[in-house]
């Protein structure tokens, strides 16, 4: 987990403020404390895509801030089809079984 996260990387996310599993975003630029990501709307068996939110009656890129310490899994590779690989699916399953104390 020591790689560098880069800008257009697909990273997996764990904050407390979201519920959704698996909670995947695509990093847009390093910041001083943390990183911009544009979040990304999916599931583990289904394909990937930009996730977009209201603002007002226009849809808007999701973007937030988030810290380094939120990220759990770096470097996600997304399938020609935008979609988790079968590898990439069970890791996160155990990663957010494990933060969450063994619930899932």
């Amino acid at each position: 987990m020591s790689e560098t996260v880069e800008a257009m990387d697909v990273i997996a996310l764990c904050c407390p403020k979201y519920k959704d599993r698996p909670q995947i975003a695509r990093v847009t630029q390093k910041t001083a404390n943390g990183y911009t990501i544009h979040w990304m709307a999916g599931s583990y068996s289904g394909p990937w895509a930009e996730a977009k939110k209201r603002d007002g009656r226009k849809l808007v890129p999701w973007v937030d801030t988030i810290k380094e310490s939120d990220i759990i899994y770096k470097k996600i590779a997304l399938t020609s089809n935008h979609k988790l690989s079968n590898k990439v699916v069970q890791t996160l399953r155990s990663l957010y079984a494990a933060r969450e104390g063994g619930a899932s």
